[in-house]
């Protein structure tokens, strides 16, 4: 019995270890990490170890540092979870002069291809910061430039400052305003940028052009030359054209300026007319098509003797009298079968209308005054019978009638 218990305390223990073990390497294991190699031109101050950052927050660590060749070597891995975009760069930053340096990717991911596992970063596609001896070195050689053993040997430097000073002073509001304008010219210029680069780019089109009808323009440039050299032998002629085209140009446009209301109002009417011209360009051209046929039409039906246009009536439209009553009567508001039952009775006597085609132009004949204007005195020669104030004779009365008394 103390042996059962004693093995089960064991068994217990056992498995208590076993359930510890696995939370320690659950909670210990490393997340997973992707790799990557990067080639610096150099890397003082960066270490293994050192921070491998997205903007700003540590996401892994360098692994190794090594020189090979002119550039530096530097492996990193950092958690596969942050996402790096695949054309990102590695910079490392210098935090202080003095602190250890860390390695940021840059661009953080917005979208699009992700950075594969084990890709490598050319020279090209990482930078370094600028060290300090670097800047004392390029300061120094400034002053070396400047100096006594340079720009200023023959105190050229001194005498452009002393000038300087000279020109400037009591110049600093002006000088103030200057550069506040120059700061807001530039600032137009980088708002309108677009603009900027749209015409610079037509510009280039436009002298491709150019440079291509090189020919053509030259011919131009002939022919203007000669029609300038043909304008100058008649600036005389010119010069008189214009000063009588002067007074003419200032009368138009007095008269523009005392109508311009009224010549606003026409403009916008004629604006309106045009608009209606154009809607109604489809009857427009059929009316310039049929216009000559009913032009002639017309010339043919007008009797010259009586004045009166010859015309007949057609009454085949009274084939169905029902159905043309009926049509104007629903104009008005009659329903349509109650007038139809009304008057299809009656439709015989429109099948007896539709036969009948009237020549009705006598009656205009009829109705209409024919006097002939009486013929003036002087329509004959002296001798002629039919001239009233013929000489040695009377007036042939006989010669007005028709025929002319023949």
């Amino acid at each position: 019995m103390r042996n059962s218990a004693t093995l089960l305390r064991a068994g217990t223990a056992v498995l208590v270890l076993a359930v510890l073990a696995a939370v320690a390497v659950v909670l210990l294991r490393e997340p997973p990490q992707r790799r990557l190699t990067a080639y610096f031109t150099s890397a003082v101050g960066l270490y293994p170890g050192a921070d491998v950052r997205i903007l700003g927050m540590p996401v892994g660590e360098v692994v190794s540092v090594k020189p090979t060749g002119d550039a530096v070597r530097v492996e990193l891995k950092y958690e596969s979870k942050y996402k790096v975009p695949a054309n990102a760069q590695a910079v490392i930053v210098n935090q202080t002069l003095v602190a250890d340096r860390y390695i940021q990717l840059t661009p953080a991911y917005t979208g699009g291809p992700v950075m594969a596992d084990g890709r490598t970063l050319a020279v090209a596609q990482t930078r370094v910061p600028v060290e300090v001896d670097q800047v004392g070195s390029s300061l120094n050689d400034l002053s070396k430039a400047l100096g006594p053993d340079g720009a200023n040997a023959n105190g050229s430097l001194s005498r452009l400052l002393e000038v300087g000073a000279n020109t400037f002073e009591g110049q600093g509001d002006d000088v103030r305003k200057t550069i506040s304008d120059t700061s807001k010219m530039l600032s137009t210029l980088s708002a309108d940028r677009g603009d900027i680069a749209k015409t610079i780019e037509n510009l280039r089109i436009i002298t491709g052009s150019m440079k291509a009808n090189d020919q053509q323009i030259k011919q131009f440039s002939a022919r203007l030359n000669g029609v300038s050299g043909q304008l100058v032998g008649e600036k005389e002629e010119l010069t008189a054209a214009l000063e009588t085209l002067g007074p003419t140009l200032r009368n138009v446009q007095k008269f523009v300026k005392d109508n311009r209301g009224e010549l606003s109002e026409s403009t916008r009417q004629l604006a309106q007319i045009t608009g209606v011209l154009v809607k109604q360009k489809d009857a427009l051209a059929e009316v310039l098509e049929v216009g000559p046929l009913a032009i002639n039409n017309l010339a043919r039906a007008y009797d010259p003797i009586s004045g009166t246009i010859h015309n007949r009536a057609d009454l085949r439209q009274f084939n169905d009298l029902a159905d043309w009553i009926c049509s104007l009567a629903y104009s008005v508001g009659t329903p349509a079968k109650e007038c139809l039952d009304f008057v299809t009775p009656y439709n015989g006597i429109g099948k007896a209308l539709t036969g009948l085609h009237l020549d009705l132009s006598w009656l205009t004949a009829l109705t209409t005054h024919y006097d002939p204007m009486p013929i003036p005195p002087d329509a004959y020669g002296p001798n002629d019978p039919r001239n009233p104030n013929r000489k040695g004779g009377k007036r042939d009365v006989s010669a007005l009638l028709p025929g002319g008394g023949r």
